[in-house]
């Protein structure tokens, strides 16, 4: 079995670089996702994303953002929230989904526990990327997120 963080209780909060933007989570994430689309590295940066998926209904945020709408590689349509002073990714929503937001886990106040228990768009992965031993590793994108709260479910119990 892999060594993994606990989960602290919540609430879990977090903001952007300039701290112009907070957000707060009252409940449980329902996964801990890394995300290797394209997307998701030209929009952060980085090698991949590593997202708190949660209901929309348990999150707020204060402060200023702007969202850019995307059509992302699964053809889904999205609106990605950065803070309007900084730029910083914060979150996003599907637009089929809006029940449903994706935090993305950088933004943490303490980051240290989200360690992904999913992995999508693994055919895509930059060299280097290390997944834990228990974290399911899809091609592509889901085509149901269930998924994903059930590998999240497996590891950290329900």
């Amino acid at each position: 079995m892999t060594e993994r963080p606990p989960i602290p209780d919540p609430p879990y909060t977090g903001s952007c670089l300039c701290g112009a933007v907070r957000w707060r989570l009252d409940q449980r994430p329902l996964a801990v996702n890394a995300c290797h689309c394209m997307d998701c590295k030209k929009t952060t940066g980085a090698t991949n994303v590593v997202m708190l998926l949660a209901r929309a209904e348990d999150f707020s945020f204060s402060g200023e953002t702007q969202a850019y709408r995307k059509r992302a590689d699964s053809g889904r349509e999205l609106d990605i929230s950065r803070c309007a002073t900084c730029g910083t990714r914060m979150f996003h929503h599907n637009l089929a989904s809006k029940a449903l937001v994706f935090i993305t886990a950088g933004t943490l106040d303490d980051p240290s526990w989200a360690v992904p228990t999913s992995h999508i768009w693994v055919e895509k992965i930059s060299p280097g990327v290390t997944m834990q031993e228990d974290a399911i590793q899809v091609v592509g994108q889901p085509a149901d997120r269930q998924i994903l709260m059930d590998a999240f479910a497996k590891v950290y119990g329900a």
